[in-house]
């Protein structure tokens, strides 16, 4: 791993997955530091025209397995996915940060839970390495799986969720929902609402009651899925998201890397803890931490810039934030001091950080 936090993954493997997306192998070497729990997912850096794009993808493997593989859909206006869709080729070289993430748990080899999955699009990616670990290693555990797509050549990992439901028969149920061809039972034609999912409930196809609800997708899906369970009862702490937003844009901004002129005064500082060093930084007017702490320690972790992943998260360990969008926290973190730097505007003219807590 370099200074920077990228380590440089070998591409063993390219496989068409959709029209629209691949299927990335990769090789670490046998780097423990890309040993991965279900669920989480591998930031990569790229450049293009002289800008650096960085982009977070899930791991779509079960996590015992130790194989690195990421599935990337090309989006709209997209340089990251569509570089990725179009131009990497077995043996190039990928530059990607460990694995990271809190959009898994603890698993329980002598547990029989219930488990309710629900993936929108490209969120079948960190939902399926969570299938398939789970049945793998819980073994008296029982998967349902609600995925949801536009039509079905769009479906990705197809061929392997089938896979998984052929060798977990009695403990795997899918229902996929389409929204732009017939689903084959009316009840999932067209995009999820409170009605057809209230009816899911209804006939037995979902779980009333879970022990755990995995939902990943587009902010709408995952807000509506929450909305039906919260109702139910069903505490926040066994509702785990991961969710997409259009503020993702296809190219990271531009950050600062100086004050305009020398002529600015700083408004506030404060010292970031990074990789066990402590550095101080100067806070400018509009600066998050992030854009503070990036001027003088390049190296500090980000991807999205968009509250949705975790990369940038650090803990407050002195004076106050406000935040925008806070997705890549999970329930209690904000309350325990952590705050993802992308979207923390300081209120104070001190501020200090952790990313290594």
């Amino acid at each position: 791993m370099t200074a920077s936090g990228f380590s440089a993954l070998r591409v063993v493997a390219v496989d068409r997955d959709t029209p629209e997306s691949v299927l990335l192998s990769l090789d670490a070497g046998n780097d423990p530091a890309f040993s991965f729990a279900h669920g989480q997912y591998l930031t990569f850096r790229h450049e293009v025209d002289g800008i650096e794009l960085r982009r977070s993808y899930s791991i779509c493997a079960t996590a015992p397995s130790g194989t690195l593989r990421v599935g990337v859909k090309r989006v709209d206006g997209g340089a990251f996915s569509t570089w990725a869709t179009s131009a990497v080729r077995v043996g190039d070289v990928l530059e990607a940060m460990a694995p990271m993430g809190s959009f898994t748990h603890a698993l329980d080899p002598e547990a029989a839970r219930v488990y309710v999955l629900v993936a929108g699009g490209s969120g079948i990616t960190p939902i399926y390495s969570i299938a398939a670990t789970v049945l793998a290693e819980e073994p008296q555990s029982r998967v349902t799986l609600l995925q949801v797509d536009s039509t079905t050549s769009s479906i990705m990992l197809l061929d392997d969720v089938e896979a998984l439901r052929n060798r977990y028969l009695d403990r795997f149920r899918i229902w996929r929902q389409l929204t732009q061809e017939p689903a084959g039972l009316s009840l999932l034609d067209g995009r999820p609402d409170e009605d057809s999912l209230a009816e899911c409930l209804r006939r037995g196809m979902l779980d009333t009651d879970p022990d755990h609800v995995f939902l990943c997708g587009p902010e709408p899906l995952v807000e509506l899925v929450t909305k039906v369970y919260t109702k139910l009862g069903v505490g926040p702490e066994r509702i785990h998201t991961e969710r997409f937003t259009t503020a993702q844009s296809g190219r990271a901004r531009t950050r600062m890397q100086g004050p305009v002129d020398e002529s600015v005064t700083p408004i506030g500082s404060g010292t970031a803890q990074l990789a066990g060093r402590r550095t101080e930084f100067s806070l400018y007017d509009g600066d998050t931490i992030l854009d503070a702490v990036q001027r003088v320690r390049p190296d500090v972790p980000y991807a999205c810039t968009a509250g949705v992943c975790s990369t940038c998260r650090a803990h407050l360990a002195d004076g106050t934030v406000e935040m925008g969008v806070t997705y890549g926290l999970v329930p209690g973190e904000e309350d325990a001091g952590y705050v993802l730097t992308c979207q923390a505007v300081p209120t104070t003219s001190t501020v200090n950080v952790d990313f290594d807590a």
